[in-house]
């Protein structure tokens, strides 16, 4: 999670580099952007598939390979055209590698699904926090984008030569092939599937659509610097992270379900302050991230345990659903701030996590308590 962290979010910090190197503008570099979230959202729902025809551990070096095929590609091109491939591919190796791991630790954990869950997903947010900042100084101290994404590939490198003794059990695959078993496409007659995509994709776009317009929000309404508006945002994230960290072990105490409804309650009404009061609710609005922590990959903990056949496929469709709908819902925002105004579309937000609760709760309501 750290590497694939690493791997994603050093891209924005390369953005300028590669208008210059390659001669494009930010129409093309827009092009890169949604080649890189299509190859995400394909291999999201194809992986979920290869996890129970293959077995996870097949996905997970599937995964190693093209990101480490993509890495060095990068390091080699000349041509934007291959910059545009070699973006596609990583995405591709990102997105098996993060639906293996959601997939698997609730097979190889018993227990403490949520703590782990979370542990990754803080990796993540750790791995983004500090790839930002080292890229940063090496690139000030006169280190090429293109020797930094070789090191990457070297670190992908040696992280699936330590994997590929790792014995992990192929179960999603034996149960996929009982014969006994609801068959995939059942899976789609069930409302859960549908409350999933929904209420996981309106988290989705809150969460993504306030570190795409935060800085955005506070610049236009409040004509901060970009120093100061990125404070902001840092803290949101920095809380959000810490969050996942001790998140689990919370969930663990006081249930699931329960946990992400209490988290998204009280980010929707945070937010919603924070926005309704003016500039000193800014750091209200960064503290609401402590709340969102929980919320992704607890929810995700809890497909397996609701489609216990079918785990992989489902989490696999309902991650796809999800991040699509944050794509749309992204495009509204964009237009909403330009027919409504930025302070006023950035309720969307706060309204957003209000969606996710609703359909949270209709899946609390609807599953065992176990499973809660």
């Amino acid at each position: 999670m750290i590497l694939n962290a690493a791997a994603e979010n050093v891209r924005g910090i390369f953005i300028p580099m590669f208008k210059s190197d390659f001669s494009v503008n930010d129409t093309e570099i827009g092009l890169m952007l949604t080649v890189s979230s299509m190859g995400y959202l394909i291999f999201t729902y194809i992986g979920g598939i290869l996890c129970e025809k293959i077995g996870q551990k097949k996905v997970f070096i599937s995964g190693f390979i093209a990101i480490i095929i993509s890495l060095s590609g990068l390091w080699a091109t000349k041509s934007y055209i291959i910059l545009l491939s070699c973006m596609f591919i990583m995405n591709i190796g990102l997105a098996l590698i993060s639906i293996a791991i959601n997939t698997i630790i609730p097979v190889l954990f018993i227990s403490f699904q949520a703590v782990l869950m979370n542990l990754t997903h803080f990796c993540y947010g750790l791995g983004s926090t500090v790839v930002q900042r080292l890229s940063g100084v090496l690139l000030f101290n006169g280190v090429a984008w293109r020797t930094i994404y070789l090191g990457e590939a070297i670190l992908f490198l040696l992280v699936l030569l330590f994997f590929l003794p790792i014995k992990i059990p192929n179960t999603h695959k034996s149960k996929a092939n009982n014969g006994e078993q609801t068959k995939n496409s059942h899976l789609l007659k069930n409302k859960l599937v549908y409350f999933y995509m929904l209420g996981l994709g309106f988290y989705v776009f809150a969460e993504m659509g306030t570190a795409s317009w935060f800085v955005n929000f506070i610049e236009k309404t409040y004509a901060y610097d970009k120093s100061r508006s990125s404070f902001y945002l840092a803290l949101f994230f920095g809380l959000l992270t810490v969050g996942r960290l001790i998140g689990g072990f919370i969930a663990e105490k006081v249930g699931y379900l329960k946990l992400v409804l209490i988290s998204l309650s009280a980010a929707a009404l945070l937010f919603a302050i924070g926005i309704s009061i003016g500039e000193s609710g800014l750091v209200i609005i960064s503290i609401s991230g402590l709340f969102f922590a929980v919320t992704f990959p607890t929810v995700v903990v809890t497909i397996s345990k609701v489609f216990k056949d079918h785990g992989a496929y489902a989490t696999g469709i309902i991650v796809t659903a999800s991040s699509t709908f944050n794509m749309v819902l992204n495009m509204v925002m964009g237009y909403l701030n330009d027919t409504i105004g930025v302070y006023n579309s950035f309720y969307l937000i706060p309204l957003g996590l209000a969606v996710s609760f609703f359909f949270i709760f209709a899946i609390y309501k609807n599953v065992s308590s176990t499973t809660r």
